[in-house]
């Protein structure tokens, strides 16, 4: 009798909840006072973690935005990867980017999908006086049915429990992530490789204008913006102030990139139009929107990228020693 009270008791009694993660923890930053290494880790484990547990709690409803979450954590930890590059085991660094590139590509079907219907609506609102009525009305319903049966295709495979185990794991191996260095020393040749990339990708934009080049300008701006970010104790009015414009600067390239896909799209599949005149009608506002997207771009991106390589880091480390200072 005692052995089955005993038994009630327990069983009575839930086993007390884990207590929720500490915000702090979690902060895409460096936190003043913190080691480069720790902060590093704790950065990369902490977006990695968010991820994988939007995706396993994500209902139908709500799986379309975890999936865009899910791929915007995984663009910042890379992008803090070639942050760490040059401190880190080369191997590790090649491995985990391929890894975390892969599994982003397994949700890629279903953002994109959501990116063209929310692109057509931008353009549609921008130019509504320009484009026929109901010009893109077939056109619209085929990319929301793609969306749906791309986000059918993810709960019926099991592909977002499994992305949510793999950001899992690749959270728990940023502990294997060691650092050679623990000051500045350990960013800087990463740092300045991002910079000076990003500056010549811009450069090459401004000479060809391309879909290609300022796409290829957007991916390493994003770079910029994101290790801004996670600097912003270094030197934080600078870097707040590099922060909001790369991060403008790459709105706007990502629209123009968005754009590109959806013009691609439109020309591959002629039949969702009415006829060639509404179809072109599309294709010219594209053509016009595109325009003025790439002329802010490279204008704002002059301002960006424009100190050079060599007084960019100087500056970041004036900052970094007087935060030695002041810690």
């Amino acid at each position: 009798m005692a052995a089955a009270a005993a038994g009630t008791a327990a069983a009575a009694d839930p086993p007390p909840a884990p207590a929720p993660p500490d915000p702090r923890q979690r902060r895409f930053r460096l936190i003043a006072g913190e080691a480069i290494p720790d902060g590093i880790r704790r950065i990369a484990a902490g977006q990695l973690a968010d991820g994988a547990d939007e995706l396993a709690a994500a209902t139908e409803p709500g799986l379309g935005p975890a999936v865009h979450d899910a791929r915007k954590r995984i663009k910042r930890v890379r992008a803090v990867l070639r942050l760490s590059r040059d401190a880190i085991d080369e191997g590790l660094y090649v491995r985990e980017n391929m890894q975390l590139r892969n599994t982003a590509a397994r949700l890629s079907t279903a953002r994109d999908a959501r990116v063209l219907i929310e692109t057509l609506a931008a353009l549609e609102a921008r130019f509504a006086a320009d484009l026929p009525p109901d010009a893109t009305v077939e056109l619209r319903a085929r990319l929301h049915d793609e969306h749906e049966r791309a986000l059918e295709a993810l709960a019926a495979e099991g592909v977002t429990r499994e992305t949510s185990h793999a950001l899992a794991q690749a959270g728990a191996r940023t502990a294997e992530w060691t650092f050679e260095r623990d000051d500045f020393a350990a960013l800087e040749p990463s740092l300045r490789r991002i910079y000076r990339r990003g500056r010549k990708r811009l450069n090459a934009a401004r000479a060809e204008p391309s879909a290609e080049n300022l796409h290829d300008c957007r991916k390493r701006v994003k770079d910029l913006w994101h290790v801004s970010q996670v600097l912003r104790p270094v030197h934080p009015k600078r870097m707040k102030r590099l922060s909001r414009r790369a991060h403008k600067l790459a709105d706007l390239l990502g629209d123009h990139h968005d754009l590109s896909v959806l013009r691609d799209y439109v020309e591959v599949h002629p039949h969702h139009f009415e006829d060639g005149p509404t179809r072109d009608a599309l294709l010219a506002a594209i053509d016009r929107r595109r325009g003025e997207l790439s002329r802010r771009a490279v204008k704002l991106g002059r301002g960006v990228y424009k100190r050079p390589p060599k007084r960019f880091i100087a500056d970041i480390e004036r900052g970094w020693r007087k935060r030695l200072q002041m810690s």
